[in-house]
């Protein structure tokens, strides 16, 4: 009995130890990579940054731990699963803030722009840049410049997908929409390529009787044309009518 007991004061450690899940914060390292938060693979480069070590945290003392205590982040509440992840690149350090609906991202953002508002009243550190991205409160910090701040903010990947737990209540809409965008591809479709026969048409037949025409015309052109117009022939049918005059005329064998 006492071996038992000895054997669970032992174990109780390692059972704590394994127990306990970067419930507040955690650091992913190489070996953890199988079981990656979806919002870490946002990240630009987020496989390069996994295998170096990256931020995860769901609470403010975690995130302020990994991201190295920037008082601009105490704006950011961590209710409703809120999840954040930072990793440092070469340009500065960026930190992504998840929210988990776009009124929690909306309130949140507010209350960073004013406490950023704040701190650049006072004189005291500001990130280089803030920008709301969807549900997404991106930050970026220590960079040299304007530009290198901009590039890691549009480098987030920033990925909704939104679902009906029922009926979509556009279904109909969305079907009418369809149905009206294919059947007006299909009429104009239709229209031009009949125009295009046409016009086709057209211009082979119009290059075909041309040619017909001009060969012909250059045919007649080479030949020589006959026309008995100018040789007209008299005929003398008075006898028929009148007795025929005996004057004036020259005798038999008289000239």
């Amino acid at each position: 009995m006492r071996f038992l007991f000895a054997f669970a004061l032992l174990a109780l450690p390692f059972g704590v130890a394994s127990a306990q899940s970067p419930a507040n914060g955690a650091r992913l390292a190489p070996e953890k990579t199988g079981d990656v938060p979806v919002l870490v693979m946002h990240l630009p480069d987020w496989e390069k940054k996994v295998n170096e070590g990256v931020g995860y945290a769901v609470s403010l003392p975690a995130l302020q731990q990994a991201a190295g205590n920037r008082p601009a982040l105490d704006a950011v509440s961590f209710d409703g699963g809120t999840e954040a992840v930072t990793a440092k690149y070469e340009g500065g350090r960026l930190v992504i803030v998840e929210f988990t609906t776009p009124q929690y991202a909306a309130d949140n953002d507010a209350r960073i722009y004013e406490r950023i508002a704040q701190l650049r009243a006072a004189g005291q550190p500001v990130p280089s840049a803030y920008k709301r991205v969807g549900n997404y409160s991106v930050f970026v910090f220590d960079t040299p410049d304007a530009a290198a701040a901009d590039k890691l903010v549009s480098g987030v990947k920033y990925e909704k997908d939104v679902r009906w737990l029922g009926r979509n209540p556009h279904a109909e809409e969305i079907a009418t929409k369809y149905y009206t965008s294919t059947m007006g591809s299909v009429i104009v479709t239709t229209l031009i390529t009949t125009g295009l026969a046409i016009l086709l048409c057209l211009g082979v037949g119009g290059a075909i009787g041309g040619a017909v025409f001009l060969y012909r015309r250059a045919r007649n052109t080479a030949q020589e044309i006959y026309s008995d117009a100018g040789g007209m022939l008299r005929l003398d049918i008075e006898d028929l009518n009148a007795p025929r005059a005996t004057t004036k005329l020259v005798g038999r064998g008289k000239e």
